[in-house]
């Protein structure tokens, strides 16, 4: 199964990262009671860290690289598509080189952290067109707010959800 790249803030990775991992986690409160009974509660959730690392390949690696280094050094919050999850939004915190640069290939850590913020689109429309090549079903869904589900089933036309080419309609309801 071919899957779609990672993608940042419109920067493609050609080749998806070797190694990464999604931490996150909640914060528990239990609460106990003088007639030996206990309950539990969330206080809250802690945002994602999102890290990992892999290479970039190719004579333009180090292009690549500059590209990501650009992103973030602006601190920006924007999309972070991940291979196969549900996008999310966030900020890259952390970029370095891992190993010394060898011809074509650069091999690189990151690190996102998910950013609070509200999904941008109201599910007013009844279309939606693709504005660049390799958004997925998974973008629209996440932005929309439909289950990729429902999604799916109002597109049968769509044969690859993963990776659409721009100018493409999707049905949203």
């Amino acid at each position: 199964m071919k899957t779609a790249p990672m993608r940042f803030d419109g920067v493609s990775l050609r080749h998806n990262p070797a190694r990464l991992s999604i931490t996150g986690k909640n914060h528990i409160h239990e609460y106990r009671s003088p007639c030996c009974t206990a309950d539990s509660g969330k206080l809250y959730r802690e945002l994602r860290v999102i890290s990992g690392e892999g290479e970039l390949c190719g004579a333009d690696c180090l292009d690549q690289y500059t590209a990501l280094l650009r992103l973030q050094i602006s601190g920006k919050r924007s999309k972070l598509v991940l291979p196969q999850m549900q996008p999310l939004y966030a900020y890259l915190k952390e970029l370095s080189v891992k190993a010394q640069p060898t011809e074509n290939v650069l091999f690189y850590r990151f690190e996102f952290v998910e950013a609070q913020s509200p999904r941008l689109h109201d599910r007013q429309a009844e279309w939606y067109v693709t504005q660049e090549p390799g958004e997925s079903l998974w973008d629209i869904a996440f932005a929309y707010h439909i289950p990729i589900e429902q999604l799916t089933q109002l597109n049968p036309q769509i044969p690859l959800i993963n990776s659409l080419s721009a100018g493409e309609r999707v049905k949203l309801c």
